[in-house]
């Protein structure tokens, strides 16, 4: 029992020394790094405030751990989001998470003393318990999700051996993530039915230190692809693939060909979500084939590619005498582009002057 008793101390320890590691890692998407490293310490909390609990060990605040366990799926699942920069309401997502930490915190401060003080099943075990499932369940429910969002998700580039691997291994990790956590959800549901509830409670705290460090340990490990890059953001060995095409100038010609025809009759490319991985699921080729077919028969990156089309869809509404209805911000929506900052850019790297300069000058010569 002893074993048990400091189990989580290490789980602890290391899920501490694993959270540092994430904020300090290079890593430039900050954002699933924060949410990555939240996690890691929240459970660091959790797992420390059980070591206490079990070794009847006081501190300030002792049980405010039960109040954010329902946080694990949220928050992996804004990582998820974030990791695969998938659009996302995140100041929705967080007031619903506070909200609902919040709803916690008012049902259960009131029996939290009870519950550390109590030596036999009581009616505030019982309520603890029962939220403890409820949170279980969503915790699983979102992990779920996230699962679904990754093997729904389609990469820009196509994968080596090795990184297929890996990719299949972080989907692995959270099936055996929400497979610990129905093992923990059942536990809780058989502690109801059995006096000696604390032995489950820490084998639920053993459950957590693996799925800690597996979870947080394994997500250091995923390696970084260029999820919604284009050729150019390519790491040089990635390029250097090209070299070893196995495409014949025949086959380049046929996609060259299949990709003009896609771009003239159905204009992707009013639509600023379009990516290169749409485009090759139209031409029904790889993505790797189709980048590479832009880059030798253009010599551009597919968002230079695509970018032109929009900035000569814009030059035609600007021409049309658009911007007598509307503004040149809606001229660069129409056109294709998410943002008016982009659109100056491109129109200016393209054309050479503003779209503004490109107004007067065609008030000037009509």
């Amino acid at each position: 029992m002893n074993i048990l008793n400091n189990i989580p101390l290490v789980g602890a320890i290391l899920a501490l020394l694993l959270g540092v590691l994430i904020l300090l890692s290079k890593n430039q998407n900050r954002r699933a790094r924060f949410a990555l490293s939240i996690i890691a310490f929240l459970n660091v909390h959790s797992l420390f405030e059980s070591y206490l609990f079990y070794n009847d060990l006081s501190w300030p605040g002792l049980g405010l751990s039960y109040l954010h366990y329902h946080l694990v799926g949220a928050l992996f699942l804004l990582y998820t989001y974030f990791l695969f920069q998938i659009e996302i309401n995140v100041k929705l997502w967080i007031g619903v998470i506070i909200g609902f930490t919040v709803l916690r915190l008012v049902l259960l401060a009131p029996i939290e003393e009870d519950v550390l003080e109590a030596t036999t099943y009581t009616p505030e075990i019982l309520s603890l318990s029962i939220d403890n499932i409820l949170s279980i369940i969503l915790n699983v429910g979102l992990l779920v999700l996230a699962f679904i969002k990754i093997q729904k998700f389609h990469f820009v580039v196509e994968l080596t051996a090795s990184d297929q691997i890996n990719y299949k291994w972080l989907k692995s990790l959270l099936i055996v993530s929400i497979g610990l956590y129905i093992i923990i959800l059942v536990s809780n549901i058989i502690s109801l039915f059995d006096e000696e509830w604390l032995i489950y409670f820490k084998i639920e705290s053993v459950i957590n230190s693996i799925f800690s460090l597996a979870l947080v340990y394994s997500s250091m490990r995923f390696p970084v692809f260029s999820l919604h890059g284009d050729f150019d953001d390519l790491a040089s060995k990635t390029k250097k693939k090209y070299l070893k095409s196995s495409l014949t100038a025949a086959e380049l010609d046929q996609i060259w060909k299949d990709i003009g025809k896609a771009m003239e009759d159905e204009k992707p490319y009013l639509n600023f979500e379009y990516r290169l991985n749409d485009l090759a699921e139209r031409v029904g080729r790889s993505v790797h084939h189709v980048s590479q077919t832009i880059n030798e028969k253009e010599g551009k990156s597919f968002s230079d590619f695509i970018n032109q089309f929009r900035i000569r869809e814009a030059k035609k509404l600007l021409r049309a005498g658009r911007t007598k209805q509307v503004t040149i911000l809606a001229v660069s929506l129409e056109a294709g582009f998410n943002s008016k900052t982009a659109f100056y850019n491109t129109f200016k790297k393209v054309t050479g002057m503003t779209p503004s300069d490109f107004v007067k000058e065609l008030e000037t010569t009509s």
